[in-house]
């Protein structure tokens, strides 16, 4: 770092013809200048300035050492530059990593917004909903559920994250409504799995006393959520989602929210990235997307509006008692020959009155 500082001082010296004017441009004292020459001959062991009371000039050595320094130092300069513009100018690629629900259903809908406002930034995202080390892998923003447990990076909240228990209503009239978590056993559910695995998660539930990983078994296994409700809209059965995504089924119809009350609680989506001093076109694309979820206007969409109705119970069909008639007003049986079907005799008809 001294000989580069001493490489600074001797070329703007050269160039400028003085300490002096060298010190103004590089805003440093003319002493430290001085200092900054003297050290590096003394490096070198060469005399690279003629001094004079009157004149300061070049010597040989000075000449080719100044024709082999320039030109990088001049390079060495355009970075800084370049990297200072990137600091205030948007441009580049911007690696994501982020659960899927989230891009599909707020961030794509977003992209062109984006694009009018930074046309020079470029987003490179990777759907996953795995843990991934940012560093390592070189992403510059993370969306996960939860915060990361690792003090050196920020942090910060999106917003909720519901996830409701769904079937739709073709599934329910058939197989019941489930009415308490142990009914689940009963029914087909329909499980997201990890990708690159075979696990399949378990549904997170709440009970009586406290929280419930509920195994999944059923005919379908997938990594996104996307298609386990399309799969659920299709009554193949019981799947677990986030309420932004089955939102538009359960708004047509085509799904319900059952057992509402064992949903869990206190889950949220944040937004991770390793380090406060961020570049400008990583700045703005965090500053655009916490601006676009502060105003989103399904993040408090109450997943109760869309809960199926339990089947109500039938009210016991009441019987009717009637006593016995008097003998007097009994029916007659039908006298012999007169056949299965009772006879109704006409009423006798008014005599007509007489012509005069």
């Amino acid at each position: 770092m001294e000989s580069l500082r001493g490489m600074v001082s001797f070329v703007q010296t050269a160039r400028l013809g003085s300490f002096v004017r060298a010190a103004q441009a590089l805003e440093v004292s003319p002493v430290a200048v001085s200092r900054n020459v003297a050290r590096l001959e003394a490096q070198l062991g060469l005399r690279l300035f003629a001094r004079t009371t009157r004149a300061l000039s070049l010597t040989a050595e000075g000449t080719a050492l100044l024709a082999e320094c320039e030109a990088p130092l001049e390079q060495l300069d355009s970075a800084f530059r370049r990297s200072r513009d990137s600091a205030n100018t948007p441009s580049g690629c911007v690696r994501i990593t982020a659960v899927s629900p989230f891009v599909r259903t707020y961030l794509m809908p977003q992209l062109g917004e984006f694009h009018r406002r930074y046309p020079l930034v470029e987003l490179d995202i990777e759907l996953s909903e795995q843990v991934t080390d940012l560093v390592a892998d070189k992403f510059d923003v993370g969306i996960r559920v939860g915060p990361l447990n690792d003090a050196s990076f920020v942090a910060r909240p999106l917003g909720p994250l519901t996830l409701a228990l769904c079937a739709s209503p073709a599934y329910l009239a058939a197989a019941g409504l489930p009415l308490q978590v142990q009914d689940l056993a009963q029914h087909r559910g329909l499980a997201l799995k990890i990708s690159g695995t075979q696990r399949a998660l378990p549904w997170w539930l709440k009970g009586p006393e406290g929280a419930i990983e509920w195994p999944v078994s059923g005919p379908l296994r997938c990594n996104d959520f996307l298609s386990l409700s399309e799969a659920c809209c299709a009554g193949l059965g019981l799947a677990q989602l986030p309420l932004v995504v089955a939102l538009p089924a359960l708004r047509a119809g085509r799904l319900k929210v059952v057992l509402p009350d064992s949903a869990p609680t206190g889950l949220r989506l944040f937004m991770h990235y390793p380090d406060r001093q961020l570049p400008a076109r990583v700045r703005v694309f965090v500053d655009f997307l916490m601006a676009m979820m502060q105003s989103h206007p399904d993040l408090d969409v109450p997943a109760a509006q869309f809960v199926a109705a339990a089947p109500q119970r039938r009210a016991p069909v009441a019987t009717a008692t009637f006593a016995a008639a008097p003998a007097a007003s009994r029916a007659v049986p039908p006298t012999k020959g007169a056949g299965a079907k009772a006879r109704v005799r006409a009423a006798p008809r008014a005599p007509s009155a007489r012509r005069k």
